[in-house]
Order: structure tokens, then sequence, then C-alpha cells
């Protein structure tokens, strides 16, 4: 075994063996100490993580190798293109790291590049995101190049709060309920079970049980990646208990829609693409708003000219637009209020953890429950009335 040497400057070095090079010449890597002791220590560790699988000759490789390398082993696991997506834009923020060998990295480097990106108003949820991709990166380079996961112990920052998602109040639930358009058969699918837009693309009339009141849900369309795939989670096959009202409305819609396969479909039948959902969504907000907000004027009623001379305005959006996951948090919120329990809500959303129903309830009973108090005290008000005219 090499001894441990005192060099000239004060230091401890200590050699550990670590094969041959292509010319058959020995190998070493050295480690550096003020003591002897450390300089064992520090040794010591690194044959150990040899022992378990760390690649000497891996030295040469930068924290974006191993993001490349997670990305692609996440590519081989079939994940949804919109999340691989999402994992890239992670990828991206990481780049301050990039360019660092990978077992250079320190912990204090991760928590610079978070805090950093906290500063430029990231939310707590998109910053948790960012940490958990690097971790995932980290450990899928243990042992072959790293002996430990930097991320460990990164806390990640507070950043700017994430936003609620909202859902549509009596009034715009009226508006879906009451107001024709080619997007309302979407609208109120959404609304009344609770759906996912890329589950309301792929659903076709096969799918729904009107007599039983059910629909199937067993799979997604995957906008990004233009295919059939399955739900966003495997909690999402499930069967989907509508009530009456919508039943009654789709069994309405079908007649008028006899050889359509899907349910919700472009103009001439087809399967609605990203962009003619952008489409019909821009209409649909336009026609809300030129009905409630100007008494049903014409949605290019405003007349300016341009640079060009020509006339053309629309309206200017006074309404509170909503969007379509919006509805898909207002059905959550119907059940909220219809007394059904956190577990029946959770199957029928489709949530894979029952925290993110439990967020929804929670949320829900916070708003609603100064509104609770008050009948608490119109009941008392009214009880002490009775007894007072009951003493008299």
């Amino acid at each position: 075994m090499a001894r441990t040497k005192k060099r000239t400057d004060g230091r401890y070095a200590k050699q550990v063996y670590i094969g041959k090079d292509d010319a058959g010449k020995r190998k070493y890597k050295t480690f550096y100490a003020t003591t002897q002791k450390e300089a064992d220590r520090l040794a010591a560790e690194y044959r150990a993580a040899l022992g378990r699988g760390l690649d000497p000759n891996a030295g040469k490789q930068t924290v974006k190798t191993l993001l490349d390398n997670f990305l692609a082993a996440k590519k081989a696991q079939g994940v949804g293109a919109s999340w691989y997506t999402s994992l890239n834009i992670y990828v991206k923020h990481l780049k301050p790291l990039h360019s660092i060998l990978a077992d250079k990295v320190r912990t204090a480097d991760i928590q610079r590049v978070l805090n950093n990106l906290a500063e430029t108003g990231l939310s707590h949820t998109t910053l948790t995101h960012i940490a958990s991709t690097a971790k995932a990166a980290f450990a899928l380079a243990i042992p072959e190049i790293i002996q430990y996961n930097p991320c460990d112990r990164v806390i990640v920052p507070a950043g700017r709060p994430a936003k609620t998602r909202g859902w549509l109040d009596d009034e715009q639930q009226a508006w879906v309920r009451e107001t024709p358009h080619r997007a309302q058969r979407a609208a109120m699918l959404m609304m009344y079970s609770g759906l996912r837009r890329g589950e309301v693309t792929a659903l076709t009339w096969g799918d729904i049980d009107l007599d039983e009141r059910t629909i199937s849900v067993n799979k997604a369309w995957d906008f990004s990646a233009d295919k059939i795939k399955l739900p966003k989670t495997a909690a999402g096959i499930r069967i989907v208990h509508i009530p009456q009202l919508l039943a009654d409305y789709l069994r309405e819609e079908r007649k008028s829609d006899p050889s359509t396969m899907y349910v919700v479909h472009t103009a001439h039948g087809g399967r609605m693409t990203a962009q003619a959902w952008k489409r019909l969504w821009n209409s649909y907000m336009a026609y809300l708003n030129a009905k409630y907000a100007f008494d049903g004027a014409n949605v290019f009623a405003v007349r300016q000219k341009d640079e060009n001379g020509k006339e053309r305005g629309a309206l200017p959006i006074l309404i509170k637009t909503f969007t379509a996951h919006e509805l898909r948090h207002t059905f959550c919120t119907l059940l909220y209020k219809a007394g059904v329990d956190v577990l029946t809500a959770k199957d029928q959303m489709g949530h894979a953890d029952i925290k993110v129903t439990m967020g929804i309830y929670t949320h829900l009973d916070a708003k609603y429950k100064a509104a609770k108090m008050d009948a608490l005290d119109m009941y008392l008000e009214n009880a002490c009335k009775s007894n007072a005219s009951q003493a008299t």
C-alpha cells in the first residue's frame, strides 16, 4: 500500500492506483490534505467508491453530460411529450452549472443557482421541479461518475407563491350552460366531468354510456407528440360518473352529431389539434364577451383604421375569461360543495395523489369557512330570539 508522504509545502499526499493507461503505464490519483489522517481518509473513501463502481476515467464528465443522460433516460422511459418538454426547460435553468465537472460540484453551487433563479421571480413549484431534475440527474451518476449527490442538502427557496388555479363562479357557470357555441360541448364536458383537455380530445362517443351516466376515461391525446397516450397518471384510467344535467345535454348533442367518432371535434369532424383548440377557445371567449359585456353586439363591432387604412377591430375583453383547466377545477369545486368525500373526488378527478385533491378541498374549506360561521351566527341569533319570545 502506498505511503502517505509529506510534501515540501507542508501538505500530505496519498496515491490510489486506478489502473493503466493505453501505453500500459500505471496511473494514480493523488489526494492532498493538511494532515496525514485527512489524506488517508480521502484516499480510503475513493478506494471504497471504486469498489462500488466508480469509473476512474469519468472525471471529465460535466454537469451538462449528466443532465443529457437524464433526459435520454426519461425519453427511453417513455414520459409524455409535454413533461419531456418541461424537463428540457428545467435543464436550461441549470445552465450556470453545465460546464462544471460533475465531481467538482458542491451543494453550495446548486444552492447559489436556485437562489439566483428565485430572485428572477420563479415560483416555489418551478424551483422545486428544477431542484428535483438536478437531483435525479446526479443520482443516475452514482457511483460511476460521482460519489455522493450534492443536491441532498439543497434547500429550495420560497420563490414566488404559485398561482392558485381558479374555478368558475355561479355567473360564469350559467354562461357555459346557457350559451350555445361550438365550444359549449367541450366546456360542459370539462365542467361537469372534470376531464382534462387531452382526455376530452381523445374521447369518443363509444366511451360514453348515457343510460348509466358514465364516461370511460382510458386514453388521452398528446399534443406535443401528436399521438394517443395513456392518461396523465395510472389513476387517470377511470370511470367518471356524470350528473343527469350533462347526460341529458350530451344526448341532445348526439342527435345533431350522428356520424362523428370524436365527441369534441373540428368543424369537419376531425380530431382537435392544439391550434384548433386555440382558435376555438379564442372564439368562445370573444362570443361570451360580446353577449354578456356588450348585450350581444358583433364581436368585431369596434371599427378602427389600422396603418394601412383598413378597418378591423375587436371588442375589448371586459368579462372574466377562463381556461379549459379552470373548468376541470370547477368540477372539483362542485364535488366539494355537494359534500362528496375527498376519496371519491380523487377517483373522479383522476388524481394520482390524494394530496392534490386534499389541497383543493383544504383551499375551499378556508374560502367557505367564513360563510359557514355566518350561518352559525344567524342560527344562534334566531335561536336567541325564539327563546326570548317564548320567555315573554
